[in-house]
């Protein structure tokens, strides 16, 4: 209840901490059910300025009345002699105060660092708990995988693959899915996220329960995994990812320029629909029964003639420092791929 007035013979406790992971928060949220239930109010302080920007409700330490406090509650992560002189702005100004640690890792030996009145420790040297987090409900959501093209040169001016990106990581945030970011590209030292084989790829792509992406192989990797795909064609005018969409049946194809937000949040949802993995599936099996005959096709045109006068001559335009400067950026993308 935090922003509660409290008199001087009232209970009421400052919440601190390190809440900088999830584990911290799943905790730290286990401890304000726990003080809602016992009728204490209180107000959360993380141990550092930064931090704040993560819930509108927590306040700086520092500009608190610490006579106003009864109760200092020290809530998870490690716990190391030198905290006090670290945070002297929480550890100090309430030292006055009744102070207990909840799911906290004692560094150091009890012998020598236990400032706690109470201590209800996750470890330390004369006991172990489990973490407080096994006691936290946490809700599901969606988890959406995000597969994104980047610059290609070959459309020239026709590309959007920036904007794309921008758009495209708003549209999941507004969403509130739990995004798996993927990545089509090999070697395994050039790919963003690690991936180093199809196999890797598709065992991911696979478990989501949808994707969304700007590239062909994204669209067509999910469709052929049964999985609902929000597909958006970032050339402008459309190209090789509209046709193929388009040619599966696949609805939820998308032109970067012409679709509003409004449009994409709700595609995004009917990708979310049970029924889209059958139409996934559906546009899987249309994809095969269209590629039925590719085998003899690729029989057939091993049979074609060589017909070298088709071929326009190539004169190698390279001199010798752009070729050096072409060897050094590919061993350069080797080296240090994007992130």
């Amino acid at each position: 209840m935090p922003g509660q007035p409290a008199g001087p013979s009232v209970r009421r406790a400052l919440v601190t901490g390190h809440f900088s992971t999830v584990g911290d928060i799943e905790v730290l949220h286990r401890v304000e059910a726990r003080l809602h239930k016992l009728g204490i109010p209180f107000d959360i302080a993380p141990y550092t300025l930064d931090l704040l920007g993560l819930d509108p409700s927590w306040v700086d330490a520092a500009g608190l009345d610490p006579a106003g406090f009864t109760h200092l509650i020290v809530v998870c992560g490690p716990y190391a002699p030198d905290y006090p002189v670290k945070l002297p702005h929480v550890l100090a100004r309430f030292r006055h105060c009744t102070q207990v640690g909840v799911n906290l890792t004692m560094v150091a030996p009890l012998s020598g660092c236990n400032p706690f009145d109470a201590l209800l420790e996750r470890d330390s040297d004369r006991m172990v708990r489990p973490d407080l987090s096994f006691l936290q409900e946490v809700a599901r959501v969606p988890v959406v995988g995000l597969c994104l093209a980047r610059s290609q040169r070959e459309y020239g001016t026709r590309q959007m693959h920036d904007m794309a990106e921008q758009r495209l990581r708003a549209l999941l945030r507004r969403g509130g899915a739990a995004v798996v970011e993927l990545d089509t590209t090999l070697p395994r030292s050039a790919n963003r996220t690690g991936i180093g084989s199809p196999a890797e790829f598709e065992s991911i792509l696979a478990r989501l329960d949808a994707l969304v992406t700007t590239r062909l192989h994204g669209t067509v990797l999910a469709l052929k995994n049964g999985v609902p795909v929000l597909a958006v064609d970032a050339i402008a005018g459309r190209d090789k990812v509209t046709r193929q969409a388009e040619l599966l049946g696949w609805p939820e194809i998308h032109a970067l320029e012409t679709a509003s937000d409004a449009q994409l949040d709700q595609a995004l949802a009917r990708c979310l629909q049970p029924e889209a993995r059958d139409r996934a599936q559906a546009c899987a099996a249309r994809a095969r029964a269209l590629l039925a005959g590719h085998g003899d096709d690729f029989a057939a045109a091993l049979q074609a003639e060589a017909r070298p006068e088709r071929r326009p001559p190539v004169a190698s335009r390279k001199g010798r420092l752009s070729q050096l400067a072409a060897r050094w950026r590919h061993w350069k993308r080797g080296r240090f791929p994007r992130r």
